[in-house]
């Protein structure tokens, strides 16, 4: 029986068992609905979503979805790591010296078109990059770019950065005419006007790769990934959890890793709650167990950090810091030297004419911040302290209470940019100071000049506590069961080339 077969039949069984659209929260179908997918161009082993009402050009891509795509025909100087120092892709290796940093390219790359990749080329994308939406927070603070010769590209910083190979992960672009070329592992063709992709046989790898082409499936007016994904028709799909939604496609799912960071928001500035006392927060900040929020909140999804920075940041030691695990003790003694000795029956420190007690803002718009809210108040109430939830139910709600300023914690989520800039946090204008003391700016102010060190940086953060950081939080990725090779990281698509498709599973 062939694949096609196979895969009209489970599109039959697919509207008998599955006769609806997509839901929330575990829920496949909620309604009835007339279902008709479309046919893909080519027959090959993997398909992956994408679709046509968006480009496939590095720098024109609008949505997720084909962004997704992206890395897949298109390579950068460097992929971005936990650990800030980047991987090399087109680069070779870099040095950094203040506010200089010199790529050094590797001299085998060339384009779909077998057009070899020069210094220029890099400068010419990075100029593009300067004014996409994806790319420009992460590349302002590089001030200029220098071409040295044609495998050397020196890039000058307005401040020094740690992380700033990590910021090099533009897609290097060829303009041929009407289109955009990659030195990527596939190209993008099209066959009746449906685009699908094809290996590049100028790639350094070429012969490792498993697959010569895949499928691309239109996902245009389709309104969930129930149908495709059971109809076999595509072999993954992302799920990034931010509207608080999740459908079960699969029995195997892997994680894509996001810069987007779950934190609790203190008000350390209104006299009206007890988080404007920096022991008060010093304790929540080493009590707190992370790894029971992450656990708990947002279906596991996220990797618990102590600091601002993800926790194998090379320039950070977490030796002295606060434990992912939180240190019930340590907090406890922190509470009772300053008077909250007992404890009435309700479980609420005291000190004979104050009880320790504080609320939670959220926004009730996203079920699994709520969630966060609720795991965040069980490890509050094992140190002691009263809490409740205050749930606003949309966004404009939120951040009218916010600000407003009379709230205690609050639970908060931001997409970093991949060098984590934290200046939203920490200036006047920035759009994430809710309830931080202006005073701490110039902290912030000294490390990101270069002044301080990061390790100065992050002692004085602990200290003060601005606000507190829970985890990096991740996309869920479903597979289908059949497939093999699909790995956890940064880019779902990154070994794509190697995925195997094992029909007798």
């Amino acid at each position: 029986m062939t694949k096609r077969i196979i895969a009209i039949l489970l599109v039959i069984s697919t509207l008998v068992l599955f006769g609806s659209c997509q839901g929330k929260n575990n829920d496949e179908t909620t309604e009835s609905e007339s279902y008709v997918l479309p046919t893909k161009i080519i027959d090959a082993d993997i398909s992956l979503p994408y679709t046509s009402s968006d480009s496939l050009a590095a720098y024109s891509v609008k949505g997720s979805l084909n962004k997704d795509l992206i890395p897949v025909v298109y390579e950068s100087l460097f992929i971005p790591s936990d650990d800030g120092k980047g991987v090399p892709q087109i680069a070779k290796n870099a040095e950094i010296d203040g506010k200089k940093v010199t790529v050094n390219l590797r001299t085998d790359v060339k384009f779909s078109n077998g057009t070899k990749l020069t210094s220029e080329h890099v400068k010419a994308s990075f100029s593009k990059a300067l004014n996409n939406a994806f790319y420009k927070s992460s590349l302002k603070n590089i001030a200029s770019v220098s071409v040295k010769d044609d495998k050397t590209i020196v890039f000058t910083l307005s401040n020094p950065d740690g992380m700033v190979l990590n910021t090099l992960d533009f897609p290097v672009v060829l303009i041929s005419g009407k289109n955009t070329l990659g030195s990527g592992k596939y190209r993008v063709e099209y066959l009746d006007e449906t685009a699908y992709l094809q290996v590049n046989t100028h790639h350094r790898e070429y012969k490792k790769t498993w697959h010569k082409q895949i499928a691309l499936f239109d996902m245009s007016g389709i309104s969930g990934p129930v149908y495709p994904f059971k109809a076999n028709e595509i072999s993954v799909y992302k799920q990034d959890l931010s509207d608080g939604a999740y459908t079960n496609l699969s029995s195997l799912t892997v994680s894509q890793n996001t810069n987007n960071l779950v934190y609790i928001g203190v008000n350390s500035v209104w006299s009206g709650s007890i988080t404007s006392l920096d022991w008060v927060r010093q304790a929540i900040n080493i009590g707190i167990s992370r790894s029971s929020v992450t656990a708990t909140s947002f279906l596991g999804q996220g990797t618990a950090t102590v600091t601002p920075f993800k926790n194998n940041y090379y320039q950070i030691n977490t030796e002295n810091l606060a434990s992912l695990s939180g240190e019930t003790e340590r907090a406890i003694a922190i509470l009772e030297r300053n008077g909250y000795e007992k404890v009435n029956s309700d479980g609420i420190r005291t000190n004979g004419a104050n009880l320790l007690k504080l609320n939670i803002l959220v926004c009730s718009e996203n079920p699994y911040k709520v969630s966060v809210a609720q795991a965040v108040k069980k490890s509050l109430e094992e140190l002691g302290f009263g809490v409740t939830i205050t749930e606003k139910k949309t966004s404009e709600d939120f951040i009218n209470a916010l600000k407003e300023g009379h709230f205690g914690l609050y639970i908060g989520e931001t997409q970093l940019t991949s060098n984590c800039d934290l200046t939203e946090f920490f200036t006047e204008k920035g759009v994430l100071n809710y309830g931080i003391s202006g005073e701490f700016y110039e902290e912030f102010k000294a490390y990101k000049s270069g002044v301080d060190s990061t390790m100065t940086f992050v002692e004085a953060f602990s200290t003060e506590v601005p606000f507190i950081p829970l985890y990096y939080r991740k996309a869920v990725v479903s597979v289908n069961p059949n497939i093999t090779g699909v790995k956890n990281g940064v880019n779902i698509y990154a070994d794509v080339c190697e995925w195997k498709l094992n029909e007798n599973k």
